[in-house]
């Protein structure tokens, strides 16, 4: 009986993958006006929590990202930040370092490449610090991929996720970029689903209860 039901399941995961394919190929190659509506829609979870035991920022943007998190230290959201994934750690590091964010509280992993590794990276690093409540600092049309698959490889901590845009969105040009890259998002996110069993559904998480400890370094 199980035999027969994983043949069916990966048939429905293939499903969905070739409708969110075509539906973002034919979406984003027609430009229509109500795109942006659409995708803010299906990938934008603004979910931060108010306190957290860390703030883990993803690499792969080094503009918006690393002011928000910044912005959410100052704002005592979290007492360290978490820069995760290789290329624009030094960058990061430095945006943050210029945010107000003391150079003793933030640490770094270095080696992931993908948002999958960047959790599956993490995770060491996270228990050993014994975070239980984290928010993920990322871009809008990511937070959906980004907080399913840190709640899903690390269900032992309670991730929130806060997102962030850069200006040059805001222009024509730039607005077509964040377009493409919300359509590409449409496509992995079953991709995911498919090749990790990484489901785009998001988990409510419980609030953290204030004990006035610090993760440890």
């Amino acid at each position: 009986m199980k035999n027969q039901k994983k043949p069916q399941r990966v048939l429905r995961i293939f499903a969905v993958l070739a409708v969110f394919s075509a539906l973002s190929a034919a979406l984003w190659f027609s430009h229509p006006v109500w795109f942006p509506k659409i995708w803010r829609h299906l990938l934008v979870i603004d979910s931060r929590p108010e306190k957290a035991d860390a703030i883990v920022l993803l690499g792969g943007e080094s503009q918006g990202r690393p002011v928000e998190a910044a912005k959410l230290y100052r704002e005592g959201v979290a007492p360290v930040v978490f820069i995760i994934g290789t290329g624009d750690t030094p960058t990061n590091r430095r945006a943050l370092i210029q945010g107000g964010v003391p150079p003793d509280r933030i640490m770094v992993e270095t080696k992931s490449r993908s948002t999958l590794q960047n959790a599956e990276f993490a995770r060491p690093l996270l228990e050993k610090a014994g975070v239980r409540h984290a928010v993920l600092v990322t871009s809008s049309f990511h937070a959906r991929r980004a907080l399913s698959t840190f709640q899903q490889r690390i269900p032992g901590v309670d991730f929130g996720v806060a997102t962030s845009r850069i200006g040059w969105w805001d222009t024509p040009q730039g607005r077509l970029q964040e377009d493409e890259w919300a359509a590409i998002e449409m496509m992995k996110i079953p991709g995911y689903w498919l090749y990790h069993g990484i489901q785009p559904w998001i988990k409510k998480t419980a609030p953290p209860v204030e004990n006035g400890q610090t993760p440890r370094n």
